[in-house]
This record gives C-alpha cells, structure tokens and sequence, in this order.
C-alpha cells in the first residue's frame, strides 16, 4: 500500500485568484492551520525576482518565507519556480529544507533539468514539475524519466495543467511513470477541474497497490484559477475514512471561514461550461477565460473560437492567438 501525503498549494495556486495578495496576518494563519491540520507538504508561493510585499507570497529570496514558518513545524515547505524566472545563481539560502519545485513548459524541459540539476548539487530538495504531462509522448515521457532518475530529486509531478485528464489518461500516466521512475522518487499529482474529474482522478492514483509514496495536490475551497482545483477539505476526509489518515478537518474549514471564503465572494472560481470546453478542446483556460470575460458570448461561440486555435497553439496561453481567432465574433 502507498504512503499517500497531501501539498497545499492554496498560498501559491490558488494566488492566481486573488494576484497573490492574502495579507501578512492571512498568509501566517493560513499556514500555520495547515500545518495543524497535518498537512505533510504546504506550498507557500513563487520564487521570482520581483520587489517584495510581505502581503503577497511572491517571494524575491527564500529568507523572507522563513518569517511565516511556525517552529518545531512538522510539515515541509514549498516554493515554486518558473523555468526562466529566477537565475539559478541567485538562488542562494541557508535553509536547504525549504523544497524547491521546479515547474516548465514542454520546450523547455532539457534546460529546464539542467536547472535542476544543478539545484540538487547545491544541496537543496527539488520537485520536477512538468506542465500538461499529458502533452508529452511515451518516447518523450521516457526520456524526461531517464533524466530524472539520474539527478534523483525528491518527485515528479504528473500536472493536468489544462483540467484534461480522464481516469484512463491518470491510469496510463502514472502506470508508465511508475514503471520506469526510480521507486524511491515520489510521483505527485497536480490536477485542475474542468472537467470535475480532480477528485476521481486523485482516488485512481490513491488506490494504487504500490509502495511508492504518492503525493496528492489541493487547495482549500479548491481555490484556484478558472474551474479550480481538488479541494482540500475533501482530500482529508478522504485520506482518514478510507487510508487511516489522521488529519485535523477543522483547521482546514477555519481557513474557509476566515480567509478564503471572503476571496471567493469578490472573485468566484468553478465549474463552468466554458472551462469545461477548453480541456475538452485541450486549451489552456486562461483562453476560456478571455472570452468569458468579454460578456456575451455564447457557449456555441467559445466552442467555435476555442476550436480555431491550431492545436500546437492550445496549450500555451498566447492573447494575439485568441485575438486573431476571435476577429470573427468582432470581440
């Protein structure tokens, strides 16, 4: 049986709500009822060169996270980069237990594991992070593994970065990934849902009769970008009913009722048909998005515009392309 753990990434995915911006008493509590909660893995935002705001968590150096760490804190903690955003020189910090997830689009994925590489022999945890997996081709796949099993970083993620993925696609990914992947090297999974499928999609890859350590991706309220994300109050409930998991609920409904909830009063996230046509289509919903942004348009409209767009073009979100693909509907 699997060692099934759970990574909050409300602080740093479910930013892309609210600009990041949560407040610094928001981002303490937050954090600090998860790690109440018992939640092993707590995503606490972005790595970037940026000008600092200890209301945001977009971070400029890995010192400024650590005034949010709770001593004696049992969980682990988590910044993302983007491939391409942050000089790999400058990442310099004494607190090599802060974990490193590494994340990148498909063309640039041998640069973006020399990146990665080069984190590890520095010292630091690192999680590979390989944006809309799905994109990627066996020969490929096998290829990036090949590669990962030889820099050895803590995970790799299985990422459903466009809400795609049904049961039959979770089933084959991990089922390659695990064939292949060193066993002592996690595979994550990091899922959005456009299609409602988070949720089932988690079950498929927690049910796996392996000794691997599995790695499931949320956010509390399922607080993210477009159709959201798995939700975190369901994952623990989940975890405890049926993998004798022994998280605390309450700290995660807390978060609920003091912070997130006032988020999604002034900007909501869900299901909705649009996100449901751009994973059906494979686009990225930030082209969902767009459209739904302009106002009445109509379902049967997006369905067209989205289905314009070359497929070599869906999977990175491009304005000029959505523009020019819009021109008909004069939007």
């Amino acid at each position: 049986m699997s060692s099934i753990k759970i990574l909050d990434c409300t602080l740093r995915d479910g930013g892309y709500i609210n600009n990041w911006h949560f407040g610094k008493e928001n981002i303490k509590s937050i954090i600090n009822n998860l790690v109440l909660s018992g939640c092993e893995y707590i995503e606490c935002g972005i790595i970037k060169d940026c000008e600092y705001n200890i209301d945001k968590t977009l971070f400029s150096d890995f010192r400024q996270l650590e005034k949010f760490i709770p001593k004696n804190s049992k969980s682990q903690f988590v910044l993302l980069v983007n491939y391409g955003d942050v000089n790999v020189e400058k990442i310099d910090f004494e607190n090599k237990n802060i974990i490193i997830k590494v994340t990148f689009k498909k063309f640039q994925v041998k640069e973006a594991l020399e990146y990665s590489k080069i984190l590890i022999e520095k010292g630091y945890k690192v999680f590979i992070n390989p944006m809309n997996t799905i994109s990627y081709s066996s020969d490929e796949l096998i290829d990036l593994i090949t590669v990962v099993n030889k820099i050895k970083p803590i995970a790799l993620s299985i990422v459903d970065t466009n809400g795609e993925m049904t049961l039959k696609d979770t089933s084959r990914l991990y089922s390659l990934i695990n064939k292949k992947l060193n066993k002592k090297i996690i595979i994550c999974f990091h899922s959005h849902n456009n299609l409602q499928l988070s949720f089932a999609n988690a079950q498929i890859l927690m049910g796996q009769n392996t000794n691997r350590t599995i790695i499931i991706d949320s956010t509390v309220l399922g607080m993210g970008r477009g159709a959201g994300n798995l939700c975190t109050e369901l994952l623990v409930k989940y975890i405890n009913d049926n993998y004798n998991g022994n998280y605390e609920l309450i700290p995660i409904l807390k978060i609920i009722d003091e912070q997130i909830k006032k988020i999604f009063s002034v900007s909501p996230w869900g299901y909705s048909a649009p996100y449901c046509i751009s994973a059906l289509m494979h686009c990225h919903p930030n082209y969902a998005k767009y459209l739904i942004d302009k106002k009445g348009v109509t379902i049967e409209q997006i369905a067209e515009i989205l289905n314009r767009i070359p497929y070599e073009e869906r999977a990175i979100y491009d304005i000029n392309s959505i523009e020019k693909y819009a021109i008909k509907f004069n939007l």
